[in-house]
């Protein structure tokens, strides 16, 4: 599996590739800023990106679907909890004075426990709400991109609309945690870490 990333935006959103090291085939997930630097980073590797997938709708991290969607032609899909927030993308962003791309089109709805295909590579979706109603997990062996729900050493805000923090604690103790230790967690912002670190020094864990 190739996995890059890239850091975009005003809030620092970790935007990642994932890619088939045979047939070059992968996905997009999370181009929230920074067009140009994502599709140098897709093309450096001559990278066939297959779909644009969100971790959820924040607008940081689909601020730029929509041009990514024109240059690529490539279809975008997200969780149908966070469709409000797709529609509201520019009214939301704007509170903040952020600017941004007007609202994509979905083109499908990612399905609780789908498998996600590209190339010979394969990624299992799990649902991890709590900061946002749609927030999901992609899952392959040793690894997680959890977006926003779990952070090193932190975890995901529930003062937005949507989030719970009842929610957010069951995704965190039911489904990440019990993931093994080793297992690679890559959020939506910030330093990479690992289940059992975050499990031995979380603070908001213990």
């Amino acid at each position: 599996m190739i996995l890059k990333s890239i850091v975009v935006g005003p809030l620092e959103v970790n935007c990642f590739v994932l890619a088939c090291e045979d047939t070059k085939e992968g996905i997009l997930i999370d181009p929230g800023e920074n067009v140009p630097g994502i599709v140098k980073l897709i093309e450096e590797d001559g990278i066939k990106i297959k779909e644009i997938v969100a971790t959820h709708g924040h607008f940081d991290h689909i601020g730029r679907v929509r041009s990514i969607k024109e240059q690529l032609g490539v279809p975008f899909a997200i969780h149908k909890d966070d469709l409000f927030m797709v529609e509201g993308l520019v009214e939301i962003a704007s509170w903040l004075d952020i600017d941004t791309d007007d609202a994509p089109e979905v083109d499908r709805f990612i399905d609780i426990g789908e498998t996600i295909t590209f190339g010979r590579e394969s990624l299992s979706v799990i649902h991890t709400p709590g900061h946002a109603p749609g927030n999901i997990t992609l899952l392959w062996p040793g690894h997680a991109i959890v977006g926003d729900v779990l952070f090193a050493g932190s975890i995901g805000r529930t003062d937005l609309e949507g989030a719970d923090p009842t929610v957010l604690m069951a995704s965190i103790r039911e489904k990440l945690l019990p993931l093994p230790d080793e297992t690679n967690v890559y959020p939506g912002h910030g330093l990479f870490t690992t289940i059992g670190q975050e499990r031995a020094t979380n603070p908001f864990l213990r």
